[in-house]
């Protein structure tokens, strides 16, 4: 890798101050706050305290600007159009807005795997109430093939949803191959990327993606409180709209009007005034995701991740559970620990090791723990897990 990229990595890792006395592993759970999202919000929060009025964003730019430049950020990021993005609350509402606007009737069905993340998974359940059926596929230690899924479909399939990447798993699906089988058979093919977004290369054309959602809080470094979601233009002439607002008109911020214009982008499916001061953080994060090149990055991370593995299962008595194909791996890796080891997660949080210990019975080891590397991490952090693990039987 070239010296000029780690040198760049390692700019971004002085970004985060929690890293200089802390190996933090859970960015799967909750990512870290970098000092250009933390400087920015509270920029935002200073301005209405001591200001008032609407912010100003970086160089003097207003809301509506700074909100289409965040999108075009993320749009670069998925390989999308701008106007195909939308914001909302959280990732959960935002899918929301597909299960319940693709117009699923009695006698419908959906393919999902099963135990997949309960966030899209109780979304689609309540759709039973109505008539819907669910066929899930159950994952074999925990791989679930295109053909598992394509195997469940019939001609009352509407939709096909998966997570890009599973997060008590890791495993990573072969998007491309599942959104092309279900293009070319008709079926809505709808994608949570929050495991991915802001790590792994995600291309909604490669992967031909009608519904793709993501959040702020993991890998794309925000506080919460904000979701968005990539519409595919085909998918918009079909989905039904939730309701509208100021936002969803042609014309925002035009109190003069008396009739609803509706918006012809995804920007129609949004209603309200959005947490803004996350669509900047958002767009300031897909900025630096997008100078660190992407495919580079991802190419990087699964090397760095293979290597922890190999460091980690140098020590007797440790295991990786998830050693998939390189096409599905990601960043999240599933650690088994025996008895014999006495890792608890006093003794972690004791040597600065952010890492959760959890029982092992879902992967058939006496202790576990989910581990995630993000690009702020480096090897100081995998030497810090190794040594505390072993540390804790002695």
């Amino acid at each position: 890798m070239e010296k000029n990229f780690l040198e760049q990595l390692e700019r971004e890792r002085a970004r985060f101050p929690v890293l200089q006395n802390t190996a933090y592993l859970e960015t799967a759970g909750t990512g870290l706050i970098p000092d250009y999202v933390y400087e920015g919000v509270k920029k935002y929060q200073d301005d209405r305290y001591l200001i008032g009025g609407d912010s100003r964003w970086g160089e003097g730019k207003g809301t509506l600007t700074m909100i289409a430049e965040a999108k075009e950020n993320l749009a670069k990021m998925i390989n999308a159009f701008p106007e195909d993005l939308a914001f909302g609350n959280n990732s959960s509402q935002m899918f929301n807005l597909f299960v319940n606007g693709i117009g699923l009737k009695s006698g419908d069905n959906v393919v999902l795997a099963e135990g997949g993340w309960i966030g899209t998974r109780y979304a689609w359940q309540l759709q039973e109430n109505y008539g819907v059926e669910l066929r899930y596929v159950k994952p074999i230690k925990g791989v679930v093939t295109p053909q598992m899924l394509f195997e469940k479909c019939d001609s009352c399939t509407k939709a096909v949803s998966v997570n890009y990447v599973e997060s008590t798993t890791g495993f990573r699906v072969d998007a491309a191959e599942i959104g092309a089988w279900c293009r070319r058979k008709g079926i809505w093919f709808a994608v949570d990327g929050v495991q991915a977004l802001g790590i792994l290369s995600v291309d909604v054309e490669r992967d031909q993606i009608d519904f793709l959602v993501g959040n702020d809080y993991k890998w794309m470094m925000h506080y919460s409180g904000l979701g968005y979601a990539y519409i595919h233009p085909k998918l918009r002439e079909h989905l039904h709209h939730w309701g509208a607002g100021w936002m969803s008109d042609v014309d925002r911020f035009n109190t003069s009007k008396e009739h609803l214009v509706l918006r012809r982008d995804a920007g129609a499916y949004e209603q309200g005034y959005p947490t803004v001061s996350g669509i900047f953080a958002l767009g300031m994060v897909a900025e630096h995701y997008l100078n660190l090149g992407g495919k580079r990055l991802e190419n990087y991370m699964l090397d760095f991740v293979e290597k922890a593995c190999e460091a980690l299962e140098k020590i007797p008595g440790v295991s990786v559970w998830n050693k998939y194909e390189r096409k599905n791996r990601s960043t999240i890796v599933v650690v088994l620990l025996s008895k014999e080891l006495q890792v608890d997660q006093e003794k972690l949080d004791k040597a600065r090791v952010a890492a959760h210990v959890q029982d092992g019975a879902l992967y058939g080891a006496d202790r576990s723990m989910r581990i995630s590397f993000h690009y702020y991490n480096n090897w100081e952090d995998v030497k810090a897990l190794c040594q505390a693990i072993q540390g804790c039987r002695e």
